[in-house]
């Protein structure tokens, strides 16, 4: 198995409440609209969900500025 950080693909507009944005799908357990596992023309895939968890926690911290403050989360691939 491996693990891969997405990133959300569209940041919650400003008018949008964050509970409506961020409410999960039921048959996916996955909040925000649409996510993509391609991040600056890359793909994070690691083997270990505690390398990806580190991408993304460093992802997460520069986002602001380089990824219009989008979230970030780690999907275990099958």
């Amino acid at each position: 198995m491996s693990y891969k950080v997405y990133m959300e693909l569209i940041p919650k507009p400003d008018q949008v409440p964050s509970w409506m944005w961020e409410e999960e799908d039921l048959c996916y357990k996955s909040g925000g609209k649409a996510w993509t596992a391609t991040i600056s023309g890359s793909v994070f895939e690691y083997s270990s969900e505690s390398a990806a968890t580190t991408k993304m926690t460093q992802l997460s911290a520069s986002s602001a500025v380089s990824h219009e403050g989008r979230r970030f989360k780690v999907i275990e691939v099958i």
